[in-house]
């Protein structure tokens, strides 16, 4: 991550969030993200939700999970 943000426990501290959540958004292992955070990321990282968000297809995504499940 750029703008000064290089570890998860900076972005649980910038953001008010609790470890767990942080440490989720850090790895990018959250499929659901509330609008409040995407909103208070974009105002911190002075950025746009583009800028934070890569759509994967559904048969993109369907690969992933069942080849991590191996």
């Amino acid at each position: 991550m750029e703008r000064g943000v290089t570890t998860a426990y900076q972005l649980q501290k910038l953001l008010d969030l609790n470890p767990a959540q942080a440490a989720r958004l850090w790895r990018g292992g959250q499929e659901m993200i509330a609008l409040k955070t995407i909103d208070a990321l974009c105002e911190s990282l002075d950025c746009e939700p583009s800028d934070l968000i890569i759509r994967i297809a559904k048969s993109r995504a369907k690969s992933r999970k069942s080849s991590s499940r191996k």
